[in-house]
């Protein structure tokens, strides 16, 4: 039996973790919504410089986000730790692998505004070489995103193979986790054979696990770990 105190202390990391991907996950798309406008659309050698403060502004609110990513496991990992150290070490490793692969992203999209600015001011033959280096930076960001969901859905695989086995949670919650990541590694994997995927198709197989995280997050801060079943 876990000791009260010990208790306590589990419902303060169950609550710390769940503001956490709270924060992942509403930071994520809050600062797309700024810079995706201007970034991500097919004029953006003519769009990021002259809106390179909402570009700015998106990127710093992601940041948030790359902040709250490995701190995540961190405070999970005393709870995980107890049913099964490898997998409380093997979620540290990802996610801390995925922030850093989520700043390499980031750093490259903010360095599109230089090139819009270097873009907007060449002539005709340098602005065919600009052109050609912005292809190449979106190339390696769209290889670096499908990268990325690998990246970040063995960590969760394993994470609520964690929560699944130990009870931490309700497994109906772990079950969901899993299937929405599938769906998103799923989505990764067509992309990485060339399987064109409309926009609003890559949306409808994000959305799952995205609703699913705001869920378990409100659990886990409401209800916290279920600690019946780890050992003291």
């Amino acid at each position: 039996m876990i000791n009260k105190k010990k208790t306590n202390c589990y419902k303060k990391n169950a609550v710390i973790v769940g503001i956490l991907f709270i924060i992942a996950t509403i930071f994520l798309f809050v600062g797309d919504a700024f810079y995706g406008p201007v970034l991500d659309t097919p004029e953006y050698l003519l769009a990021a410089f002259p809106n390179r403060t909402a570009a700015t502004i998106g990127m710093l609110i992601e940041f948030s986000c790359i902040l709250a990513i490995p701190l995540i496991p961190v405070f999970a990992f005393p709870v995980l730790r107890k049913h099964s150290e490898t997998l409380a070490i093997g979620y540290v490793v990802f996610r801390l692998f995925e922030a850093i692969l989520f700043v390499l992203v980031d750093i490259t999209k903010l360095s599109l505004v230089k090139v819009s600015e270097l873009y907007i001011s060449a002539d005709g033959a340098n602005a065919a070489l600009i052109e050609n280096i912005g292809a190449t930076i979106q190339g390696w960001n769209e290889w670096a995103w499908v990268f990325y969901v690998f990246i970040f859905g063995i960590g969760a695989l394993i994470f609520y193979t964690a929560l699944f086995r130990s009870k931490l949670l309700p497994r109906w919650i772990s079950i969901w986790g899993v299937v929405a990541i599938v769906l998103m590694i799923a989505s990764a994997a067509l992309a990485m054979f060339t399987v064109e995927i409309p926009e609003s198709i890559f949306g409808l197989l994000v959305i799952p696990i995205g609703v699913q995280e705001m869920v378990m997050a409100i659990w886990m801060i409401i209800k916290g770990f279920d600690t019946r079943f780890l050992k003291a």
